[in-house]
């Protein structure tokens, strides 16, 4: 059987500085971006025989549309974007410094995406939803519900996995999407027991749960359920562990150029989950999604152009 990734959260128009570094309104470059999108993008990219879904609320505006096209050029199953009659898709602009390093402005509150659970339910009325090999999602996924709707999509992922899916989790933490830290943390522990793959960093649980090391996460995670956890800790490199323990550490090589580092993380996310779904070992996918990454880092946006990635793809595995 083909195996599946459904991707869950928010995608959203992207407004970014021009080629030249300017940011005037009048050189803004256009395109369309998010997290688990990100993700989902880098998956079928680097596996093309992984059938690879995106699940979210969009509108009927123009954006909307081309959102769908978009997702469409890049081969992904558009089945699950469900249209709200009342909301627009989101939108964000990026400042990137000369760094690399970037700043985000939003305007996503009451976006066609914070619906999803209501188009969900309405959808589910009249067609059946199957559950794929595996199912992807994020804090970000998470942080733009309301707390009702949060546990409506951990109940749905449940429903998922009682069905034989595997659940995936990025943290992603953001401050902004929570109310508190106390409110982030009660909402990624519930996600974590319910996750069996998780890609967290440790900055995110130093800040939130006081964790100093990448052992600590694991500790963490152990005392959670069995999980496969992959730690991505900054200059000193990404830990892999699984019940046994840490079966795997990538050394940090970082890339010759910084230009945008906006879908380092989730190039990542994409390239680990669907080379683990190729059915290769946990340091194999591990070195390839640190390829990817260290690649999509050296280009501005979020999605490298097709021909750029498939030449880079193409000598990395040659």
């Amino acid at each position: 059987m083909k195996r599946s990734l459904l991707c869950i959260g928010e995608g959203m128009l992207e407004l970014r500085q021009g080629a030249d570094g300017k940011s005037s309104a009048g050189r803004l470059n256009s395109g369309f971006a998010g997290d688990t999108l990100n993700a989902a993008i880098y998956a079928k990219r680097v596996n093309p025989e992984l059938e690879v879904s995106f699940l979210s609320g969009i509108g009927k505006d123009p954006y909307s549309q081309g959102f769908v096209e978009f997702c469409q050029q890049e081969f992904l199953n558009t089945e699950l974007l469900l249209r709200s009659k009342t909301a627009n898709l989101g939108i964000y602009a990026i400042d990137v410094d000369d760094k690399g390093e970037r700043s985000f402005y939003y305007w996503r509150k009451d976006s066609a995406a914070t619906q999803v659970i209501q188009l969900v339910n309405e959808y589910w009325i009249n067609h059946e939803l199957h559950a794929p090999t595996m199912v992807f999602f994020s804090g970000l996924s998470l942080g733009i519900l309301s707390d009702d709707d949060k546990q409506s999509l951990l109940n749905l992922i449940q429903y998922f996995k009682t069905q034989g899916s595997q659940v995936a989790f990025d943290p992603n933490y953001r401050a902004r999407m929570w109310s508190s830290k106390a409110h982030t943390v009660t909402w990624l522990t519930k996600a974590y027991v319910l996750s069996d793959v998780i890609l967290p960093g440790l900055d995110e649980h130093q800040a939130l749960f006081g964790h100093n090391s990448a052992q600590d996460v694991a500790d963490y995670m152990q005392s959670l359920g069995n999980k496969e956890l992959i730690v991505k800790c900054g200059l000193d490199g990404v830990l892999a562990f699984e019940p046994y323990g840490q079966v795997h550490h990538q050394a940090f090589n970082p890339a010759p150029v910084q230009v945008d580092s906006t879908a380092a993380g989730d190039s990542f996310a994409g390239t680990y989950l669907a080379t683990r779904l190729a059915n290769h070992s946990v340091a194999q996918a591990i070195k390839q999604a640190d390829s990817v990454a260290r690649f999509v880092v050296q280009h501005p946006g979020a999605i490298v152009e097709t021909s750029i990635f498939n030449a880079f793809l193409a000598k990395e595995m040659g």
